[in-house]
């Protein structure tokens, strides 16, 4: 019980906090002693997990990730492996602690929010996945180089839980977080230089070196963490009323911009797309929060500019840029946006000058400096109004496209921009791999549709049922995943599990959007959660960034509760 209960508790004197005349005092004292035990021990775990796991490798880029997988497991079997019966002590201590303080018999009163209900059906259609898919042995750690089985997803849930709980000391987490990432950034920076202060390009060809980052390895996996954590220094940088964190934010943010133009994943770009859409929706309120959030915008595209002539002096003849990543780095659009958002910004903060404090104007009628809540209310429906046109104004032209009914002059035009053009080889082989896994479901039995196959039993199940096609395909490469995280989702977890899963995310994100007024740093947690959806669209779950968007969920969860004490 927090310390704010116990005051309040105090001063009504016969209320929970306060122990019966005649009563030993004992229990009370004892079981406030074990939650703070919990707190503490808790926030070594993740301390000691923030900085393994992105920094761990046991012989350089040789199987990463599954040493990144074996310091997560060792971390989480040792760490719960003495906080769960910690933690059963002390529930049903605080059993007995509210039957000695009231001598009514009723449990000790415990919140479930909607998220958490989500989280618990998630866990338990989790479960009914392994039993209904019939893959026991491989659903238990999951596919080898994976391992998202089934007890991965009972530690992402137990990350949830326990910070959502008892994350007291989630500041000092995050910084240690943050303060990690911005290492593995920095590092990712000077390897795209070739420059290499870890050792670990020696040997490697310049092939290979376009490839892998920093301590992370792949740079798809690279780039899931780095979409995970750079919003939580955005989120600081655009909100925070105190100029050394904001220095501070913004220095880490150029950090993970500058990485971000040249880790060389066009999916990180559609995850910025979704953070900034979160970001506007509130920065649109207060014309200081919209200055900030315009000169934002300006780093991201100066970054580009800088790096651009930067990897020119020191090249890596066989890295390609991907499309997004060329656009930005030499694109006369890419130039027109920064001076576009210096303008911006300059013109925001001249309006600025004279407001009252954090923007706002003295006697202002709107929200801040005169928007008027009418205008906040069309931007916010218009946004994602004009991304939702957006995306099927796309899907539409793509659909035409590979279906050849577009007029000769626009299919030229369009066949010119390669993600408009649907094949088999789409988006690195992803149009083949989710043509193939929709017609895995659709030929599903009908229980292995609802309850799924397992998690992480994806390969097991297509080996089983689909061997003859995949190695049609894939030859002897084994398919892990469909590339698609909401797409694998369906298959391992089947249309239940996956809908449970697809609520943590949305409610969470929802009830934090909803919550923001009262703790700035929960909109920063939003855009890494949508960001993580986004990105994964075109990914996977890993040991590099499920992890963490399930201890940020479960630090939002936290703030949300701690407020409503």
């Amino acid at each position: 019980m927090s310390n704010k209960l116990n005051n309040k508790g105090s001063r009504r004197g016969n209320g929970r906090g306060y122990q019966r005349k005649g009563r030993p005092g004992i229990i009370r004292a004892d079981s406030g002693t074990l939650r703070h035990v919990i707190e503490y021990l808790l926030a070594a775990v993740l301390l000691v997990l923030c900085v393994a796991v992105p920094l761990y490798a046991s012989d350089g880029y040789h199987q990463i990730g599954n040493a990144k997988f074996e310091a997560y497991r060792k971390i989480m079997l040792t760490g719960f492996g003495v906080l769960l019966p910690l933690t059963a002590v002390y529930v049903i201590w605080r059993i007995f602690d509210r039957k000695a303080s009231n001598g009514d018999g009723q449990r000790p009163n415990m919140r479930i929010s909607v998220t958490d209900l989500f989280v618990i059906a998630y866990l338990a259609l989790t479960a009914v996945s392994v039993v209904a898919g019939g893959f026991y042995e491989d659903a238990l750690w999951g596919a080898y180089g994976w391992n998202t089985g089934f007890l991965s997803q009972l530690s992402f849930v137990l990350l949830y839980f326990y910070l959502s709980r008892f994350g007291k000391y989630y500041r000092v987490t995050l910084g240690v977080l943050c303060l990690t990432a911005a290492v593995v950034f920095g590092i990712g920076i000077l390897h795209r230089l070739m420059i290499d202060p870890i050792g670990f390009y020696d040997g490697l060809t310049n092939e290979q070196k376009a490839q892998f980052l920093s301590t992370l390895g792949q740079a798809t996996w690279y780039a899931s963490f780095l979409i995970v954590l750079l919003p939580v220094g955005m989120g600081v940088f655009l909100y925070t009323r105190q100029r050394r964190w904001r220095v501070l934010s913004g220095i880490y943010m150029l950090i993970g911009f500058c990485t971000l133009v040249t880790q060389n994943s066009d999916s990180a770009y559609f995850a910025l797309a979704g953070m900034l859409i979160v970001f506007f929706m509130v920065s649109c309120e207060k014309r200081e929060l919209l200055c900030r959030f315009t000169a934002m915008l300006a780093l991201f595209f100066a970054a580009g500019k800088i790096m651009y002539p930067l990897m020119r002096m020191r090249p890596n003849p066989d890295l390609e840029p991907d499309f997004i990543t060329a656009l930005v780095w030499t694109s006369r659009l890419t130039w027109g946006m920064l001076v576009l958002c210096l303008l911006l910004t300059l013109a925001l903060h001249h309006a600025g000058r004279g407001k009252g404090a954090y923007g706002r104007e003295p006697g202002g009628t709107g929200s801040d400096g005169g928007y008027s809540q009418v205008m906040i209310r069309r931007i916010r429906i218009g946004v994602p109004g004009a991304v939702a046109v957006l995306i099927i104004a796309v899907v539409t032209v793509i659909y035409l496209q590979s279906h050849g009914r577009l007029p000769e002059i626009i299919a030229d035009k369009v066949a010119a921009v390669g993600y408009l053009n649907w094949s088999g080889d789409w988006g690195n082989g992803r149009g083949r791999i989710w043509e193939f896994a929709g017609r895995v479901i659709l030929q599903e039995s009908l229980p292995h549709r609802i309850f799924g196959v397992g998690p992480d039993c994806f390969n097991s199940y297509v080996t089983a049922y689909h061997g003859e096609e995949a190695a049609l395909y894939w030859g002897n490469k084994l398919l892990t995943n469909a590339h698609n995280e909401w797409l694998t989702m369906l298959i391992n977890g089947g249309i239940l599990g996956a809908a449970a899963y697809l609520g943590i995310f949305v409610s969470a994100a929802g009830r934090f959007m909803q919550g923001r007024r009262r703790n700035d740093l929960l909109t920063g947690i939003t855009a890494a959660i949508v960001a993580y959806m986004c990105y994964n669209f075109f990914c996977y779950q890993q040991v590099l960034c499920t992890p963490f968007v399930f201890m940020l969920m479960g630090m939002g969860e936290y703030i949300l509760r701690d407020q409503n004490r």
